[in-house]
């Protein structure tokens, strides 16, 4: 058990060290802006539409520094704790051997790998589904007693308040209650009501995030249509981050593993079913089996119903409950095919999530080097120097750029928004990116243009004015805008660092002392869009 939570560790050691991007930067905007009470309200408004549990968590964790690493410890924590959570449930309900599979399976998932390094909630609502199903298991077997019902309510509710999805994970464990324990119904039925009534005071938090417009936004970004679906539970199963068109079928061998492993586990098991070997000692753990398949299925099936009925959440992410049963499910399956068949099998899928865990925990295949960029920029401060962060825009204020960076330098960050919880609002307002562009160029130098994708760096290109350095600008959602560098300008220095997309730290040094060729093209001076200090999240 040691040596295989010690792999597990230092996977999720390899991720909570990388960069941090995305939605990791609404959770850290948050988190730096606002004290400890004053976390409700902005988990509150517009600006996001989970539950505050984790985002307390990691305003706690910030006594470690307001970085992304700190508002990363609850992940990590969660994502370790749940481990033996894990094999303690599968020793309950499947026996020794299962245990130790379902332990060897969630510890090198590259699902759980990452988002334990992940700020946000996913890995806490996966550990309270845990604790929620352990304390059921404990409630209806025969030394049951009240303080089990009781731990069961406020692990759901917890898990809940953790992520609403993880709502659709505790009513699979309510079905396998009314399923398998006739006695205890009315018990299940009462505690739920108890978990409703301790969820009870966010309910206007969730009708309003109902109500946001983020949630349409996350559909739209989400994707519709069966090809969108069945690859979002490919990588659900098989996490592989690229911003490449996905890789086909033959060229994925975690999926060929797997395959394989399903494969052997076939064979394994319709060979026991023939010999009659299922029947007898296992019958005994067939509500465990169950109890693993309600968890599993039951969320992928209510997202289904939800989306049939014109809510569509149904995603990679949302389906972050399933993995709270599908080690489990594994295990399960492996030990019904029998000790060699099972362990044959169990050996291939292992090898499966290991090659996608071993992929996410190297940067150059999972991340953006954000971190690097900030230490190139700070490397070369000059003061009346500028940034220009012309690369992802991030679904809030703080920048990735920003929790990194440190200067005294003017930081421009090209948006249409301001740096407030509404602005959620006006994210798709149209705006001139030119004049952010003639802002941080309207500074005496030198100027620091970073960008992601090599496509979207700076060249030389002719035009009805001559030769002028043009390049791509994010603007939200990875709508890119073509815009031109004023006249007067030469770029001195390259460097570009790796990763899930390469970033570009691009320096240009000014060539005349004509304030002029900084204005923009009306002659008016431009928009000084920008703010001084680039890790303060202004």
């Amino acid at each position: 058990m040691g040596a295989i939570c010690l792999i597990g560790f230092l996977l999720r050691l390899a991720v909570f060290n990388q960069s941090g991007y995305g939605d990791e930067m609404s959770t850290l905007w948050i988190v730096k802006g606002n004290d400890l009470a004053g976390i409700i309200p902005a988990v509150n408004s517009d600006a996001e539409i989970s539950p505050p549990f984790f985002f307390l968590l990691a305003k706690l964790a910030t006594v470690f520094g307001q970085s992304v690493a700190a508002i990363r410890l609850p992940s990590l924590i969660a994502g370790m704790v749940s481990l033996p959570v894990i094999y303690l449930l599968a020793l309950k309900t499947l026996g020794r051997r299962a245990a130790f599979y379902a332990l060897a399976v969630a510890s090198i998932s590259p699902f759980l790998v990452s988002y334990s390094g992940n700020a946000r909630g996913y890995a806490l609502m996966i550990l309270m589904v845990l604790l929620s199903a352990l304390a059921l298991v404990a409630a209806t077997s025969e030394n049951g007693r009240w303080w089990h019902w009781c731990g069961y309510s406020v692990a759901a509710a917890l898990t809940v308040y953790s992520h609403y999805v993880g709502a659709l994970a505790i009513a699979g464990q309510v079905l396998w209650v009314l399923v398998c324990f006739p006695s205890s119904r009315l018990k299940v039925i009462g505690w739920s009501l108890v978990a409703a009534l301790l969820f009870a005071p966010w309910l206007g938090g969730f009708r309003a995030d109902l109500d946001s417009p983020t949630t349409e936004i996350l559909q739209f970004l989400q994707g519709t249509g069966f090809r969108v679906k069945v690859e979002g539970v490919s990588q659900m199963l098989f996490t592989h981050l690229s911003q490449e068109p996905a890789p086909v079928f033959w060229d994925r061998p975690d999926i060929l593993l797997g395959c394989v492993a399903l494969l052997f586990a076939c064979v394994g098991v319709f060979s026991q079913l023939g010999r009659g070997a299922l029947q007898g000692p296992w019958s005994r753990r067939s509500s465990g089996v169950l109890l693993a398949v309600f968890m599993v299925f039951t969320p992928i099936v209510g997202e289904l119903v939800l989306l049939a009925f014109g809510t569509d959440i149904f995603g990679t992410r949302n389906l972050a409950p399933v993995w709270a049963g599908l080690p489990l499910l594994y295990a399960a399956v492996c030990v019904a095919a029998g000790r060699r068949w099972g362990l044959v099998a169990m050996t291939f899928l292992l090898a499966a999530l290991l090659y996608g865990s071993v992929r996410i925990a190297d940067p150059e295949k999972s991340t953006i080097d954000y971190r690097s960029a900030a230490e190139q920029i700070e490397k070369h401060e000059t003061p009346g120097g500028a940034v220009l962060d012309a690369s992802i825009i991030s679904p809030a204020p703080q920048t990735p750029l920003d929790a990194y960076l440190d200067t005294e330098m003017t930081v421009v960050r090209p948006r249409a928004y301001k740096d407030e919880p509404d602005f959620i609002h006006d994210i798709f307002r149209n705006f001139n990116p030119q004049r952010f562009v003639n802002s941080a160029f309207s500074n005496p130098g030198p100027v620091n243009v970073v960008t992601v994708k090599h496509s979207q760096e700076p060249h030389l290109t002719e035009g009805p004015g001559g030769r002028r350095y043009r390049f791509q600008l994010a603007t939200p959602y990875n709508v890119n805008a073509t815009v031109t560098i004023p006249r007067g300008w030469v770029e001195i220095e390259r460097t570009s660092f790796p990763g899930l997309l390469p970033i570009t730290v691009t320096r240009f040094k000014r060539t005349d002392r004509n304030p002029a060729a900084s204005r923009s093209t009306n002659g008016k001076p431009a928009e000084q869009e920008a703010s001084k200090g680039g890790g303060n999240g202004n």
